[in-house]
């Protein structure tokens, strides 16, 4: 029986998939669920670690992790050699880019520290990433020469701040985790070996820095990129009131806030605790800021003529 990765029809722009021989058709029949399926079943494998040890169990799970991977990246060179525009171009390039870097690093931490189930915390936000992309606009926007720098330049910030939230939030969970187990003096649990926490309060803290600073770059050169599109009048200039300027704010503002917090925090006794937390919320806030951009409407990144044309106030 021969499995059928393609799921169904990708748009007139990717028909050229379908067409050369051999290892090009290979490539061009990966889709989002060859890759998405990968990371679930090592996602399970991980998440079995207390009811079934074995070395096959361990053997499946990065196999089946570094077949994801390999299909991700070959889907997204793929996309990147057979498309007019370059990566970060869309939200759809967005989101499975930002999903490749998690599960890149999910992978490489899980070879390094083999005892650690770190792809437990990372694959549900891998996947969650590639859900996103599957319902994101795969249109790219309308850039100049000097707005797709900028555009680069603000896409790449916004990358890092996302996956920087993303590992202060697996770093948090698995600082309560160890720290209640600690609390009650109970063992670990068969398989399941913890940093201490001494290293994910630091590694807690740091990713907190980060985000809060590469998401302030981010906001600060998207502010650029509004300016570079209103001067070469490609896009329609997004106003202070558009959902995307709107959330991108909240979201910027509680990552300060937050890095703030956690620092000043630091030498109390539960300065652990509360950064750990601030982690995890930082991710929910980031979470509601996605669903917002994929559910809501805006003007980032349309076209003037494509404003004009619908007459659509804005939200």
């Amino acid at each position: 029986m021969q499995l059928q990765c393609d799921v169904g029809p990708r748009g007139p722009h990717e028909a050229g998939f379908r067409t050369g021989n051999g290892m090009a058709e290979f490539v061009s029949g990966i889709s989002i669920l060859c890759f998405a399926a990968s990371y679930a079943v090592a996602l399970v494998c991980e998440a079995s670690r207390p009811v079934f040890r074995s070395g096959l169990r361990g053997a499946a799970m990065i196999g089946f992790a570094i077949a994801g991977l390999v299909a991700h990246t070959l889907f997204l060179v793929w996309r990147g050699l057979n498309e007019s525009t370059a990566p970060l171009s869309s939200p759809f390039d967005w989101y499975l880019l930002a999903a490749w870097v998690l599960a890149a690093g999910s992978l490489w931490l899980t070879l390094a520290n083999p005892r650690t189930p770190v792809g437990l915390f990372i694959l549900p936000v891998v996947l969650a990433l590639v859900g996103a992309a599957t319902l994101a606009s795969r249109e790219p926007f309308l850039q100049s020469p000097a707005s797709r720098v900028w555009g680069r330049i603000h896409g790449s910030f916004n990358l890092a701040a996302s996956v920087a939230v993303a590992v202060g939030a697996a770093a948090g969970l698995m600082w309560l985790i160890q720290a209640g187990r600690l609390a009650r003096k109970r063992p670990p649990l068969r398989g399941f070996r913890m940093p201490s926490l001494e290293r994910l309060a630091h590694l807690t803290h740091r990713s907190l820095a980060v985000a809060a600073w590469t998401a302030a770059a981010g906001f600060a050169s998207g502010i650029v990129l509004n300016a570079v599109n209103r001067r070469h009048g490609l896009l329609e200039t997004v106003p202070w009131t558009d959902p995307v300027v709107l959330r991108m704010g909240v979201v910027v503002a509680w990552l300060i806030a937050a890095d703030a917090l956690g620092h000043a925090a630091r030498r109390r006794p539960d300065g652990g605790r509360i950064t750990a937390w601030l982690s995890l919320v930082s991710l929910g806030v980031l979470a509601l800021s996605i669903l917002w951009g994929l559910l809501g409407r805006s003007q980032h990144g349309v076209p003037r003529h494509a404003a004009a044309v619908t007459g659509e106030a804005m939200p």
